[in-house]
């Protein structure tokens, strides 16, 4: 019953958005507003290693998802134009999948975001709350804001967002 009703509320979500939509309605939120961002270190699909060192005093997004996940991929296109319009600011997915897994994914809808895989330490802040999940984080290293799921008027709050913190 709560498979089917998932289903409802995300059909309902994608029709009144007249886009790409899917939310699953946060249970509990696993980071907050506010919150210092952890210290990570992840490598990325090259190989290269990234840590909170590389994105200090940067604004960073980092955004999880992985190779199942329909409306992750639906927006990665959208969320590519904002990494072409703000070359100032890190832009960062994170998925716990292998990279040649991910590699089929990232170019044949040619996410260019620094793609991080391999990557568990960000799967702890999903919990029971879905994919995709976006995190803002200011120059401090401070969340600024984020959200799980997607749709149109999330993924223009989350670009306000970083525009407001440019």
């Amino acid at each position: 019953m709560k498979a089917k009703l998932l289903t409802i509320i995300a059909i309902i979500a994608v029709e009144e958005s007249k886009g790409i939509g899917f939310t699953m309605g946060a249970k509990k939120p696993l980071i907050k507003v506010g919150d210092k961002f952890s210290d990570f270190s992840a490598t990325d699909i090259t190989g290269k290693r990234w840590t909170n060192a590389d994105i200090e005093g940067k604004i960073t997004v980092l955004n999880l998802w992985f190779t199942g996940c329909g409306p992750c991929r639906a927006e990665m296109p959208e969320l590519s134009t904002w990494k072409d319009e703000m070359s100032d600011v890190m832009f960062f997915s994170s998925t716990y999948e292998a990279p040649e897994i991910a590699r089929q994914v990232l170019d044949k809808v040619n996410f260019n975001w620094i793609a991080l895989v391999n990557d568990t330490q960000f799967k702890k802040y999903i919990g029971g709350n879905g994919y995709p999940l976006t995190i803002v984080i200011d120059k401090e290293g401070i969340i600024a804001a984020f959200e799980y799921g997607t749709s149109p008027g999330q993924r223009a709050g989350l670009k306000n967002k970083i525009l407001e913190l440019r």
